[in-house]
C-alpha cells in the first residue's frame, strides 16, 4: 500500500512539471509572416477625414462664411484640435472671396472636453495685433475694425465647433510663458481692444454675424442702397453674370433703393435655394414705388449665398 502511495505521488508531480511547462493555447501568441506589424510612429498610419464647415470672414464684410472641407485628423489628435488647426491655417487659396481670421503664429495647444463644453488652449499669439494694424487703434477706422476682427474670430471658432456637433459652448484660454497670472481665461478687453481685465464666460454660437440668407439679403440690399457696386457684383451669381464693367453701368442706370426692410426668410428642403421677403422703396424715372412681400431667391453658389444677376437686374428696375 505504501509503494502504492509513492507511486501515485510521483505521477501528480509529473503531471503538475508538465502543465507549467506547457501553457495554455490561448496564452500562446503566433507572430505569422503575413500578418503586418504596427508602427509606433503615428505619422505612418492613414489619417482620418472629417467633413466640417469652417468659416472665414466675407472680404472686408462684417461677416463669416462659411468653406465645406475634407479635414485630414491624424491619428494622435482629436477631431476638435484638427478642426480648430484648419481654423487657424485659413481658407482655401481658391476662395478668394474668404479672409483668415487669426493672427500670424497662432497655435492651439490643446483642446479638452468636459460635458458638452470645450475648452481651447492658444498660445499667447492669440493676442498679438494684426500685421496691418497700427499701434493706435483708437482712430475712426480701427476703433471699429480692430474689435470687429476679434468678435469674428471667436464667432467662427464657435460656429464652426458647434455645427460640427462637437459642442454647445466653448471656453477660452491662452497660454502666457512669462506672465504670471490667476487664471488663462481670455480677457474680456481681447474683444473691446482695451485694458478690461474682467475673465469671459463661456462662448457660444451667435447668429448675428453668420451669412445666413437673411444676412445674405441685408447685405446685398445694403449695398444697392449705398451703391457700393463692387460688393453688389460680388453678390450676383457667377454664371450668367456680365462683366464687372458692364454690370457697374447698369447699376448706375438703375433705380435707387431709399430703404427696406427684411423678414427672416426660409430655406429649401435640399438647403440649396432660399427665399427672403423685403418691403423695399424704390425712387427713379420720376416717382417712387413701395414693393411689399417681395421675395427675393437665394442660390447657394461656392457655400455663398447669391443672386441670379437676372433677378437682381429685374429688381433693381421693378416699375
Amino acid at each position: 500500500m505504501k509503494h502504492f502511495r509513492i507511486a501515485l505521488l510521483l505521477m501528480a508531480m509529473l503531471v503538475l512539471t508538465g502543465c507549467m511547462a506547457s501553457p495554455p493555447d490561448t496564452l500562446i501568441r503566433e507572430n505569422k509572416g503575413d500578418t503586418p506589424l504596427l508602427s509606433a510612429d503615428t505619422h505612418q498610419q492613414n489619417p482620418d477625414i472629417l467633413s466640417a464647415a469652417l468659416y472665414f470672414r466675407y472680404g472686408a464684410s462684417p461677416y463669416l462664411a462659411p468653406e465645406q472641407r475634407q479635414i485630414q485628423v491624424e491619428r494622435n489628435e482629436s477631431p476638435e484640435k484638427a478642426l480648430v488647426k484648419a481654423l487657424i491655417a485659413g481658407p482655401s487659396a481658391t476662395q478668394s472671396a474668404l479672409s483668415p481670421l487669426f493672427p500670424p503664429e497662432t497655435e492651439v495647444i490643446s483642446v479638452t472636453t468636459q460635458g458638452d463644453t470645450l475648452f481651447i488652449t492658444f498660445n499667447e499669439a492669440l493676442l498679438s495685433r494684426y500685421p496691418d494694424e497700427p499701434k493706435d487703434l483708437t482712430g475712426d477706422e480701427w476703433r471699429i475694425e480692430a474689435p470687429l476682427r476679434r468678435q469674428l474670430c471667436m464667432d467662427a471658432l464657435t460656429a464652426t465647433l458647434t455645427e460640427a456637433g462637437m459642442c454647445t459652448r466653448i471656453q477660452v484660454l491662452v497660454y502666457r510663458e512669462n506672465v504670471k497670472t490667476t487664471s488663462m481665461r481670455l480677457h474680456a478687453g481681447y474683444l473691446t481692444c482695451t485694458d478690461d481685465d474682467a475673465l469671459l464666460t463661456f462662448l457660444g454660437r451667435r447668429e448675428e454675424h453668420l451669412l445666413t440668407p437673411h444676412n445674405a439679403a441685408k447685405m446685398l440690399l445694403e449695398a444697392w442702397l449705398s451703391r457700393d457696386w463692387e460688393t453688389l457684383y460680388g453678390l450676383a451669381s457667377a454664371q450668367g453674370r456680365p462683366s464687372g464693367q458692364e454690370a457697374y453701368q447698369a447699376f448706375d442706370a438703375a433705380r435707387a433703393l431709399t430703404g427696406f426692410s427684411l423678414e427672416a426668410g426660409t430655406v429649401s428642403a435640399d438647403g440649396q435655394r432660399a427665399v427672403v421677403t423685403a418691403r423695399m422703396y424704390l425712387q427713379g424715372e420720376g416717382m417712387d414705388t413701395e414693393l411689399a412681400g417681395y421675395p427675393i431667391l437665394l442660390i447657394r453658389e461656392g457655400g455663398l449665398w447669391k443672386m441670379d444677376y437676372a433677378r437682381l437686374d429685374a429688381m433693381m428696375n421693378h416699375d
